[in-house]
């Protein structure tokens, strides 16, 4: 089945509305066993951290790791993993989704 133009049109104005309406992080950090996400609209999340991918987990068991916002506040990247998360569906996933159930 062939993507047509017109349905690459909308799917971009889609992303265009939401990436204009979805609050956007600001700051990343560990503390203790929680990640712990600030953003624009003053909101705050904590994921714990034993619901993260297994190679952060890991990671952060033997010590820090350094995190980083990218994609103008809707990704992380933890560069000493080369590890990276889609802030949204990591919100989504830890609040509602499949992870919300594994702790």
């Amino acid at each position: 089945m062939a993507i047509s133009d017109e349905s690459i049109k909308l799917a971009l104005e889609h992303g265009r509305h939401l990436d204009a309406i979805q609050p956007r992080a600001i700051s990343a950090r560990f503390v203790n066993d929680r990640l712990i996400l600030e953003f624009d609209n003053g909101a705050e999340v904590a994921v714990p951290v034993a619901l993260l991918p297994p190679a952060v987990r890991q990671a952060q068991a033997q010590g820090f790791v350094s995190v980083q916002i990218e994609g103008t506040g809707h990704d992380l990247y933890m560069p000493d993993l080369d590890e990276g998360l889609y802030i949204p569906d990591l919100c989504a996933r830890a609040t509602f989704g499949e992870l919300a159930v594994a702790a």
